[in-house]
Order: C-alpha cells, then sequence, then structure tokens
C-alpha cells in the first residue's frame, strides 16, 4: 500500500464484561463495517515537492502551491495534527479544485475534526474529479453506515466503484455489511462470498459469521465463525467474541474450544463462566461446575459465578448448596440483571424450604 494513502481505522469487536447472558452481535461487538480504507488503492504519480512555487506562468505557479499545499497537508496528517492539515489542504484544494487527491485528504482531515459534512462533501468531490478512487469511495460509504446508517447511500457509492474496480474485497465486504443492515441477507451473503474469494481473512469470515448470527441463520454462521477462529491469531477479544456467537449457535464444542484458547491467553473471571455455560450444554456439568468455580478464584466478587455456580448445584439436585451460591449472587449482584435472577431463585428456593 502507498504510504500517502491514510486508512480508516477498522473498528474493534471486544465485548465488555458484564453479565454472562447470550445477547445479540450488536451488544456484544456494536458491528460496525470492516472498513478496509485503502487497501492497496493507488496513488496517481506525485511530482516532487518544492521549496517554492515553480516560476512560470500563473497556472504553473498555482500548480506548484497546490503542491506544496497538499503535501503540508498529508504531512500534518501522518502527524496526527488535523486542523492545521485542514488549513492546507483547503487551500490545495482553492488552488486546484479538481485535484481529486486533496480533495480526498481534505476530507480525511475532516472526518478527524469531526466535521462529517465536510467530510462527506470533500469525498464526494474527490470522487466526482476520480471516480475511481477506491479510498474516497470506502470512506464515504463508512461515514453512510455510521450511526446512524444510510446503507442505501452507501451502497450507492460502493457498487458504483466495483464497477471500476471488480472484485475489490474491500468493496464486496462493505457492501455485504450494507445490505446485512437492510436485512437482505441473500445480498450480503453475495457479497462476502466474494470479499472471501478475493482475500479470504479473519476479519472477513468473522463479519459474514456475525451478519448470518443477527439473521439467526445459526448453521451457516457457525461454520463461518469456526473458519474464523481457525485464522484469529492471539487476540483474545476476537476469540471470547467468536465463542460468546458459537454458544448460541448451538455449536457447544466450537464454544468450548474457542474458550480454551481465550483462556490459555488470559485466565479472565468471565470467560471461564462462559466456557462453563457451553459445557453445561454438553452435559458437561463437572466440568461447568469446574470452571465457574475457577471464575470464582479469580475473581470471588464475580456475581455471575455464584449465579451459574448455583445453577449447577440445582441441576445436580444440590439444592443447600445452590441457596448458598445463588445469595452470594444476590449480594454481590445487587440491582444488576443478574442479582435480579439471583434474588428470584433465591425466594423460590426459600420458599421450598420453609
Amino acid at each position: 500500500m502507498n504510504e500517502r494513502w491514510t486508512a480508516r481505522a477498522a473498528r474493534g469487536t471486544a465485548g465488555a464484561r458484564a453479565v454472562v447472558t447470550f445477547v445479540s452481535v450488536a451488544a456484544l461487538a456494536a458491528l460496525a463495517p470492516c472498513v478496509a480504507g485503502c487497501g492497496g488503492a493507488q496513488e496517481p504519480p506525485r511530482e516532487p515537492l518544492f521549496a517554492d512555487p515553480p516560476d512560470g506562468s500563473d497556472e504553473a505557479a498555482s500548480r506548484g502551491a497546490s503542491s506544496t499545499e497538499l503535501d503540508r497537508g498529508i504531512a500534518y496528517i501522518k502527524n496526527e495534527k488535523y486542523e492545521e492539515a485542514k488549513q492546507h489542504l483547503a487551500r490545495a484544494v482553492a488552488h486546484e479544485p479538481r485535484n481529486a487527491e486533496a480533495s480526498y485528504y481534505h476530507g480525511l482531515a475532516c472526518e478527524k475534526t469531526n466535521d462529517r459534512a465536510g467530510a462527506e462533501a470533500s469525498y464526494k468531490k474527490a470522487l466526482e474529479n476520480d471516480p475511481k478512487l477506491e479510498a474516497a469511495s470506502l470512506n464515504l460509504a463508512a461515514l453512510y453506515l455510521d450511526e446512524p446508517p444510510r446503507p442505501d447511500e452507501a451502497i450507492a457509492v460502493l457498487t458504483k466503484a466495483l464497477e471500476h474496480a471488480p472484485g475489490r474485497a474491500p468493496l464486496h465486504q462493505n457492501l455485504g455489511y450494507a445490505y446485512g443492515l437492510k436485512r437482505d441477507v441473500a445480498s450480503a451473503s453475495k457479497h462476502y462470498e466474494a470479499a472471501i474469494k478475493a482475500e479470504d481473512t479473519a476479519a472477513t469470515r468473522f463479519a459474514y459469521g456475525a451478519m448470518l448470527f443477527e439473521a439467526k441463520e445459526h448453521d451457516r454462521a457457525a461454520a463461518e465463525l469456526k473458519k474464523a477462529l481457525a485464522q484469529t491469531g492471539d487476540d483474545v477479544a476476537t476469540i471470547a467474541t467468536i465463542g460468546r456467537m458459537l454458544g448460541p449457535a448451538g455449536a457447544y464444542a466450537d464454544c468450548v474450544a474457542a474458550f480454551d484458547r481465550a483462556i490459555k491467553l488470559k485466565p479472565d473471571a468471565e470467560l471461564y463462566v462462559r466456557r462453563g455455560t457451553c459445557r453445561h450444554e454438553l452435559k458437561d456439568e463437572q466440568g461447568a461446575r469446574a470452571d465457574y468455580e475457577a471464575a470464582i478464584k479469580v475473581d470471588p466478587r464475580f456475581a455471575a459465578a455464584h449465579y451459574y455456580l448455583g445453577l449447577s448445584f440445582l441441576a445436580e439436585r444440590r439444592p443447600q448448596s445452590a441457596l448458598r451460591a445463588l445469595t452470594e449472587a444476590e449480594k454481590l449482584g445487587g440491582d444488576t440483571e443478574i442479582g435480579k435472577r439471583a434474588r428470584a431463585k433465591v425466594k423460590e428456593l426459600s420458599a421450598k424450604f420453609r
């Protein structure tokens, strides 16, 4: 990738430690487009930077001034000084309004300074002057896919970009995400599969699996998520997020395998509890209880571990042990969802032993 292009940052997918209940992907990870930024987009050839505009005609002087301002603006972007970059790039665009590169970088500086309207206008202007500028298409579409999403506008931009660069994985992946927002699973699947055909990555498999999971196509989701897991390195947050989806997708053995990896990297209390819930579904109650107890050793105040330990004792018809664990969960959980659930269970069990 040419170092002059500055890609947008892809969003992360780490789930926060909270009540251990299986919730939607949106709640787990606030999934957003896997924007690949420039991802191989080629920059037009550039003339060398001179200290001063060259002598000659007014037009030549204007081009020289534009080049100087553009290079200075890019330098400020690389140093994350976006307000200064914005000023130089605005002058570059004023000197040379048809310079797509200047408009693109001006859009990037606007976006980095939370000027979304300015960013949108500049990316559009860049594409008017050079419809093949993939980085501008991706960043403009990403604006449309941010909250609140405007998927139809993103689809229009990305579809047009594909006319100039058919088969490009980043364009297909973002189209998959956009169609997923519209609940058009067939169209989303077509683009995710095209992205995978062009470049098979863990991030694309994950995004595809997450879309299918949201659509409740659990068997297909599990197949993609398992492939994503196999391609994922040592990113605990991603491994754990995949595990959180594999469980409710019914792939409990794969859920356990995912949390095996996550726990080996980071023996966190929540990870033990989540692995325990998947072991419970596999009828491995002894293994599940061992996980809940391990979670309590890591964090004795983790209410969810006490709650699920109580449920494990109930499954084996040990009501007194269950009552002790659930009472502790109620005390530690307070007014949280786990605390409320534990309180209801304690009330139910106490009534039986009166």
